[in-house]
């Protein structure tokens, strides 16, 4: 699940939450390699042992130009009447890469045994 905003000083940002697997294929090639995958995976992987949910939240700062191209292809997308639940899909595929990984969370999730 993603979202994207700008903050007050117009920088756009999509951020990013969702499982492990899901997030980690989206991750750039640093965050891949930095201390916060290692040391966030550490603790997901102790809260799962709880049987607790987990996370990972991830975003990226998004150039404008780049947004801007992206937004119209999003919004083609969404207007379409054939097939547009896989259109859409593929179209936030193409914002949702070169993350940086922020964290994680970790919930009781009562509905699950």
């Amino acid at each position: 699940m993603s979202v994207i905003v700008k903050d007050p000083q117009g920088k756009i940002v999509l951020m990013c939450k969702g499982a492990d697997s899901v997030i980690l294929e989206r991750l750039s090639k640093e965050s891949l390699a930095g201390e916060v995958l290692r040391k966030t995976q550490e603790y997901v992987d102790q809260y799962a042992q709880e049987g607790l949910r987990t996370l990972f939240l991830a975003e990226r700062v998004i150039p404008s130009n780049v947004y801007e191209s992206w937004s119209k292809e999003a919004q083609a997308a969404k207007l379409e009447i054939v097939d547009r639940d896989e259109k859409v899909a593929a179209v936030d595929e193409k914002i949702e890469v070169d993350l940086e990984l922020i964290g994680s969370t970790a919930i009781e999730d009562r509905l699950q045994d």
